[in-house]
């Protein structure tokens, strides 16, 4: 074993191996790295009539655009997120009361790494539903609809 260890190459290739098996300089990923869908329905009443506007950002600023959804449609974001450690999607929701001339809206924070956040969504699928009275998370933990929001407006 002795001269094994004094042989010339030994020390190189113990050299090369440490260096490989160290940790890279490269950011970890994060505990909840993955795919992400983020799905917000429209579950306003009126039927086809109620049009609610969806206008999301992520926290890094990117710009999804204005996009107008009708009942019973969906808006859907699908990502992946190495590092989910402070990434965060923000929707501003605006539809019209036509009944009542009234208009309801806000803006909302729709995907965060928070733990008990992504626990409910399964580490996977956050889906949305918006109605009348506010805006609800379906928890796939619970597996039933909570509601999350009020409207702002």
């Amino acid at each position: 074993m002795r001269a094994f260890l004094s042989h010339p190459i030994f020390l190189p290739l113990a050299i090369s191996t440490l260096v490989m098996s160290s940790p890279s300089s490269a950011a970890p990923l994060g505990p909840h790295s993955g795919d992400y869908l983020v799905q917000i329905r429209n579950d306003l009443s009126g039927g086809g009539a109620t049009i609610l506007e969806v206008h999301c950002k992520s926290k890094g600023g990117g710009d999804l655009g204005s996009h107008w959804i009708s009942s019973g449609e969906r808006f859907t974001v699908r990502f992946h997120n190495d590092r989910c450690v402070s990434t965060e999607y923000w929707c501003k929701l605006s539809w019209d009361e036509h009944s009542k001339s009234k208009s309801h809206g806000g803006n909302y924070r729709f995907f965060n790494c928070d733990e008990s956040f992504l626990q409910s969504c399964g580490f996977q699928e956050c889906t949305w539903k918006v109605q009348d009275d506010g805006i609800y998370l379906h928890d796939l933990h619970g597996l039933q609809d909570v509601k999350y929001y009020n409207w702002q407006t």
